[in-house]
Formats: C-alpha cells, sequence, structure tokens
C-alpha cells in the first residue's frame, strides 16, 4: 500500500515538474442514442485503455435496471457536464446517456441529477457534492473535471476527497470517472487517473478518443467543438457513444463479472493517498451563517446555480464572519461586463488576497471558487474572515456566493 502511493505521489510530482436537470424516464424523448458504430469503435478502444478497474458497484447497479428497480443516475462536472456547447439541452452528452439508459432499461423507472456547472473545477465540487448530488442517493455516478482541474496537489487532493465523498455515501453508488480535454489535449487526466487506477474504478477518455483522430485529419477540432474546450453537438455525441458503448459492453457480460462483497462496502477503500481535509466541505450563504458585522450588502439570488448571495453596492461596504473550520475558501461571482469591484480578504487580521470581480479572459459569467487558509495542522478553530472593497478599486459591485468550509 505504501509503495502504490508513493509511485502515486511520484508520477505526480514528474508531471507537477514537466441547472440541476432531474428528469424521469416516463418524460424522456423518444429514440435512444445507439451504441458506438464501427467508426467510433477505435476511439472507444482508446478511450477506455486504462486497467479495467473493479465492476462490482456497477454490475450491481445493471442488474438492479434489469430487474425494473428504480435508479438514479448523477452527474458532476464543468460546463462540458451542464451542457455547454450543445444547440440545446436534450443534445449534451448528459441528455443522451440518459436516453440511451432508459432505451436499454425500459422497465426501471430512471432519474437523472445534472450537478454541472460551467468554470468550476474539482475544489468547488467537493464542497457542494452532498448538497447537489448525494443528497439524491445516486445509484451511478459520473465526476468530469478534467479541464478546470490542474496539475497541482491541490488538485489531486480535492478529486481525491471527492472520490472518497462518493464512494463512501449512504447509497454506495458505482462511479465512473470521465476526462475531457482541450483542442491540444490538455487536461488534468494523468492525475486523475492515477487516482482512479489506485481505487480500481472505470475510467473514459474524451480527449484520448478525439485527439488522435483530430491528428490523423479525421476530422478538424471546430467540426467537433464550438471553441478550444466545448464539443459542439457532434462532440457530445461522440462523449455520450463513448459512455454507452461502455455501459453496453457491461451489460453484455454482465453474467460473466463477478461482484466482489467488499467492494460494495461503503468503507471498503484503500488507505488515502493525500489528507482528508475536505470530507465535512460545504458551503455556507446568507440563509445558513449571519455575518458577525455587515455594512452596504443586501441579499438577492444574482447566481443562478446558488441562491443567497450577498451583494454589495455601495462604497465602504464590509463583511466579516466568525467560522469554526480548519479550511477556509470563498466562492464569488465573475463577470465580463467590466462593472464589478476588487475586494480584499483577511482571515485573522492577515490579507491573503484580491478578489477580482472581472473576468476577462473569456466571456460570459463564472462562479469562481478560491481557497483562502488550510491550518497547517489540520486542527479546527475559530477564524474571523473578512471581505473589504480595495481602496483602488473604481467599482462597487461584488457578488460574494458563500464560504467554502471544511
Amino acid at each position: 500500500m505504501f509503495f502504490l502511493k508513493k509511485r502515486i505521489q511520484r508520477g505526480i510530482c514528474m508531471l507537477l515538474a514537466g441547472m440541476m436537470l432531474a428528469v424521469c424516464c416516463a418524460a424522456a424523448p423518444s429514440g435512444s442514442v445507439a451504441a458506438a458504430d464501427a467508426s467510433v469503435l477505435p476511439m472507444y478502444r482508446r478511450a477506455v485503455d486504462f486497467p479495467a478497474g473493479d465492476l462490482s458497484r456497477l454490475a450491481q447497479v445493471i442488474r438492479r435496471a434489469q430487474c425494473g428497480e428504480p435508479i438514479t443516475i448523477g452527474f458532476l462536472g464543468g460546463s462540458i457536464t451542464e451542457g455547454r456547447g450543445a444547440a440545446n439541452i436534450q443534445d449534451c452528452y448528459v441528455s443522451q446517456v440518459y436516453k440511451w439508459w432508459c432505451g436499454a432499461f425500459p422497465q426501471a423507472e430512471t432519474t437523472v441529477v445534472n450537478a454541472g456547472i460551467g468554470g468550476t473545477s474539482s475544489y468547488l465540487g467537493v464542497h457542494r457534492v452532498d448538497t447537489e448530488l448525494l443528497v439524491h442517493q445516486p445509484d451511478l455516478v459520473f465526476i468530469e473535471f478534467a479541464v478546470n482541474d490542474t496539475f497541482t496537489e491541490f488538485c489531486m487532493n480535492s478529486y481525491e476527497n471527492l472520490i472518497r465523498k462518493v464512494l463512501m455515501a449512504d447509497s454506495s453508488p458505482a462511479l465512473v470517472l470521465l476526462f475531457a480535454a482541450n483542442s491540444d489535449g490538455n487536461s488534468s487526466q494523468a492525475v486523475e487517473a492515477a487516482l482512479g487506477q489506485y481505487y480500481e474504478l472505470p475510467m473514459i477518455s474524451y480527449g484520448n478518443a478525439v485527439i488522435p483522430e483530430v491528428a490523423a485529419g479525421s476530422f478538424m477540432w471546430h467540426e467537433i467543438a464550438e471553441d478550444t474546450v466545448h464539443p459542439n453537438n457532434m462532440g457530445h455525441a461522440i462523449f455520450a457513444s463513448l459512455i454507452t458503448t461502455f455501459l453496453e459492453d457491461v451489460r453484455a457480460r454482465i453474467d460473466q463479472i463477478s461482484v466482489s462483497p467488499e467492494r460494495l462496502q461503503r468503507y471498503g477503500l484503500p488507505d488515502p493517498v493525500t489528507p482528508q481535509i475536505y470530507q465535512d466541505a460545504h458551503i455556507e450563504n446568507a440563509a445558513t451563517i449571519t455575518p458577525v458585522a455587515m455594512t452596504g450588502y443586501g441579499i438577492y439570488d444574482f447566481n443562478y446555480h446558488f441562491t443567497d448571495n450577498w451583494y454589495s453596492m455601495e462604497d465602504g461596504s464590509f463583511l466579516s464572519f466568525s467560522v469554526e473550520a480548519s479550511n477556509i475558501g470563498v466562492i464569488y461571482q465573475r463577470t465580463v461586463e467590466g462593472t464589478f469591484g476588487q475586494y480584499d480578504v483577511y482571515v485573522d487580521g492577515v490579507y491573503v488576497k484580491t478578489l477580482d470581480g472581472n473576468y476577462v479572459e473569456f466571456y460570459g459569467t463564472e462562479t469562481e471558487a478560491e481557497a483562502l487558509y488550510a491550518s497547517p495542522d489540520g486542527s479546527t478553530a475559530a477564524h474571523v474572515v473578512t471581505i473589504v472593497k480595495n481602496p483602488q478599486s473604481a467599482n462597487v459591485d461584488f457578488v460574494l456566493i458563500g464560504l467554502l468550509l471544511s
């Protein structure tokens, strides 16, 4: 076990060096997504070119669906999972996988929970997975954060914590890891796949499937994507076909898959590779925590994913919180219009960083999550978090969505 952990950590060090949608089958659109045809099979083989992983939990879910039991499938990820790039929500890969599942198991009532939020990483994911996904008691979960996570120990830490939170959830769901990629093939797949292999999880790589096809001239990137990251309808269809072909393959050989009883248990996991500092991670907003001091803020539902935001529209605005935590982060709104201000954050009177409410790198608005403080020894203690407008900021508008605590 020690050797395995060290091997993963060495691999990471080398790399570092170099709307929630809930639907039931009764409401499903007509038709279903077919498993991959012959032209997709070479892509599929590359997409699943990982150690097979343990299929005990997934086989159990499929057997239950075959018996007509109700099944809940959850998706957690970024903008690709949310459906960005697809012409409409029915064209995104999540909806297409749902349609396939309903066609494959028409006797089972199926619910899909899409917890994808654009521009977010596993750091925010580990804080919101309980209330946005696990509360629905999913039987099968797909996680997709490869293009939003980075080659850092920070993301490795949050991603592993997220894996363990899902596997230890009350419903003991099956878990499949998905790896998207941008146009040059960059993603955090290597980091996440190392953890996937360690936990013997099935994995599917969209990047492995399509990047070699682009290089070979089978199709151009712009034919499968609307920009450098987001698949268009064709890209979403390919992504869905990779997943449904995998599910069809498991279903076709279900009688040959032996189930390991210990793998079905919530706590039958290997020792963690990284510190488990986010197992109680959660978000506090204006409905759940009261500031010890507040000036110039109102409470609005500015962000359509998260309610009860603090919205500052006055000069001299000020927020201060008293929290008990070992790790503290913040989630706030950024906008492309250039009308938001810059706000300084202090923890226990010590300046930590300036939050810029403007998002100018690309376009649109973004839900931004940033870490502020981590206890050196992991101990929980009382802290004061203060947010005040930077004296040099020309604009006063700022939206604090919530605090990230664990």
